[in-house]
């Protein structure tokens, strides 16, 4: 047996007193929100030796990468940040009054401010980024470096479904991701089961030559399991380099039934 942590107590505890319950979600969900407290809190204490916050830094390196002359209007910033205006705003004040950032005008725009990293802020960028990748090197020591690899596209794999609300497949259909599609089939009163959603099927595309209708739920292509559009697009590129056809397993209501779409 590996050795336990804190969610192994939880779920031996759950099991004993209710064993009804679904519990396998915190086995992931807890884990990551736990290890997120801990690899705060390293981060932070680099952080604080040059008086800034693990969100100041997200700041300053976005500007940072944005290229000479490390300038993004405020609403760009925004979206790569994924922060409401207000929130940027209080971060962009803080480090405007440490001299980090400048504000202007947007020469464009007349309701629009164009963001600059100074060339302090640069200069700090420098300085912070080396040992702040060097310490987070250090938080996944516990890992190999497949491992890293491993984990890191799992949790592609999670958050692709939660920042594209649809995919598009080349073949003329649109698809919603898993969590979605759930939810559809619960909302109609059809059985839970996890797959991409096809909301679109494009008239005269070969989805629609194929037979694939909107409604449809994917569950499989190549005999595998699908449940992420990075599974999908991995599986239509693998049957193009074949010259075959994707074959796709399709939920429609309660019926399987298999789909070949040429690609």
């Amino acid at each position: 047996m590996p050795l336990p942590d804190s969610v192994d107590r939880i779920v031996a505890e759950w099991a004993g007193e209710r064993p009804d319950l679904r519990v396998a979600p915190i086995e992931v969900l807890t884990r990551l929100a736990r290890l997120r407290i801990r690899m705060d809190d390293e981060l932070a204490a680099l952080f604080a030796r040059y008086d800034l916050s693990a969100a100041d830094f997200t700041v300053i390196a976005a500007l940072r990468r944005a290229g000479t002359p490390f300038t993004l209007p405020q609403s760009v910033l925004m979206g790569r940040l994924g922060l409401t205006s207000g929130t940027v705003s209080v971060r962009l004040s803080r480090l405007e009054a440490k001299g980090v950032v400048r504000r202007t005008p947007s020469t464009t725009d007349s309701r629009g401010v164009l963001v600059t990293l100074t060339e302090r802020g640069a200069e700090l960028f420098d300085q912070v980024a080396p040992q702040h990748l060097a310490n987070e090197d250090v938080l996944l020591s516990a890992l190999t470096a497949e491992e890293r690899a491993q984990l890191a596209g799992l949790l592609r794999k999670l958050l692709v479904g939660f920042e594209h609300e649809t995919s598009q497949s080349p073949a003329g259909f649109t698809v919603a991701p898993a969590h979605v599609a759930r939810r559809a089939r619960a909302a109609v009163g059809l059985s839970d089961r996890a797959g991409l959603l096809v909301r679109q099927v494009e008239p005269g595309s070969r989805a629609d030559d194929a037979g694939l209708r909107a409604g449809d739920l994917i569950v499989g292509a190549a005999d595998r399991e699908l449940l992420s559009c990075v599974d999908l697009a991995a599986a239509s590129a693998a049957a193009t380099a074949a010259g075959t056809p994707l074959g796709l397993r399709v939920v429609r209501g309660e019926q399987d039934r298999d789909v070949d779409v040429e690609l």
